[in-house]
């Protein structure tokens, strides 16, 4: 029996998503459970290939939302996934989020901000990082429970509202 390498282990080690949660840190009423929801949500949106794992997130009529592009439904919110992210794999996403806070709250939702870097990195090794905040409307259910299970079609709107600078890469490299 062979063995891989161990420069091929590393070397696919690199491909993996790299979602970094060690500077996540919530602000007052954030439920108990969003992070991993938000964990489980960001691991969807940094795999390439991922298409309804990702989009079953979403209410039916959910939307995600990239500064002024709108994407409304499955088909449409996983087309924008694939246009901002490949399923070449010669383009990755590593998101750092940092403050978590609530913006706001009613009897039918609860709306999350999540403020933090994302890091873009291609194939060949150039690797720049932005800034941005997004919100995250997450509906109740019809006695005004609010769930934070994953995959369960209650996510209403993904919304990154600012992304900064809003192309990649970026002037900025990553780990600044």
């Amino acid at each position: 029996m062979k063995f891989p390498s161990i420069s091929i282990i590393l070397g696919l080690a690199g491909l993996i998503n790299s979602l970094d949660m060690t500077s996540y840190s919530e602000g007052p009423d954030i439920d108990e459970g969003f992070k991993a929801y938000l964990t489980e949500l960001y691991l969807m949106t940094e795999d390439p290939i991922v298409t309804t794992t990702f989009s079953d997130f979403f209410t039916t009529d959910g939307q995600l939302i990239v500064r002024a592009t709108v994407a409304t439904g499955s088909d449409e919110i996983i087309a924008l996934k694939q246009r901002l992210l490949p399923t070449l794999g010669n383009k990755r996403w590593n998101h750092r989020p940092n403050v978590t806070t609530v913006d706001s709250e009613s009897c039918t939702e609860k709306v999350f901000q999540v403020l933090g870097v994302i890091e873009t990195s291609f194939k060949g090794g150039n690797c720049s990082q932005a800034y941005y905040s997004a919100r995250f409307h997450v509906l109740k259910d019809a006695s005004g429970a609010l769930s934070m299970e994953t995959h369960a079609g209650n996510l209403a709107v993904y919304h990154d509202f600012i992304v900064e600078p809003p192309v990649a890469p970026t002037n900025i490299a990553c780990g600044n």
